[in-house]
């Protein structure tokens, strides 16, 4: 895949809506539609997507992200909470993106709005294709983990406060 294709797939809300819709099927309830705006850039960034790809359906946020890792790429041993602080930085660039994603969802009528966000069509990350399951699969095991917490929590975990 050349630098212009993975752009283009990386920015495309219909692609990214999909990524939504499998973390709202891993969450498994109605959702807050701010905790909606930490998806992507979460399952965006490699770092994180890889440990994400490493959960199990009884991982938690600690199990997952507060624990030591070898980082290959980089030669370094580093808590895996150290990927989420990388995120902080790229939170704006994904809140436009994110917004037309949540419409192409309401277009299709995979979700509904009832004060939360209601998932009306799971989204099935095991059929997908292998180039591009692994984002799926990091955002349904991200709903899983966020599933089990307020988003206030995940917050201060990450030690920022999310305006949209």
């Amino acid at each position: 895949m050349s630098i212009t294709h993975i752009e283009t797939l990386v920015y495309n809300p219909i692609f990214l809506s999909k990524v939504i819709q499998s973390f709202m099927t891993g969450y498994g309830k109605d959702v807050d539609i701010k905790t909606i705006f930490y998806v992507l850039p979460i399952v965006m960034y490699k770092d994180s997507r890889e440990i994400l790809n490493s959960a199990r359906s009884n991982s938690t946020l600690y199990s997952t992200f507060s624990k030591d890792n070898d980082f290959d790429n980089y030669g370094l041993k580093l808590n895996t909470k150290f990927c989420l602080n990388q995120i902080t930085g790229i939170f704006d660039d994904y809140i436009e993106i994110t917004k037309q994603s949540i419409i192409v969802l309401s277009n299709q009528h995979k979700i509904l709005f009832n004060g939360k966000v209601s998932l009306l069509e799971k989204f099935e990350f095991k059929k997908s294709p292998n180039l591009i399951r692994e984002y799926f699969k990091a955002a349904y095991y991200l709903g899983i983990i966020l599933n089990k917490i307020e988003v206030i929590e995940f917050e201060d975990f990450l030690e920022i406060k999310l305006e949209v």
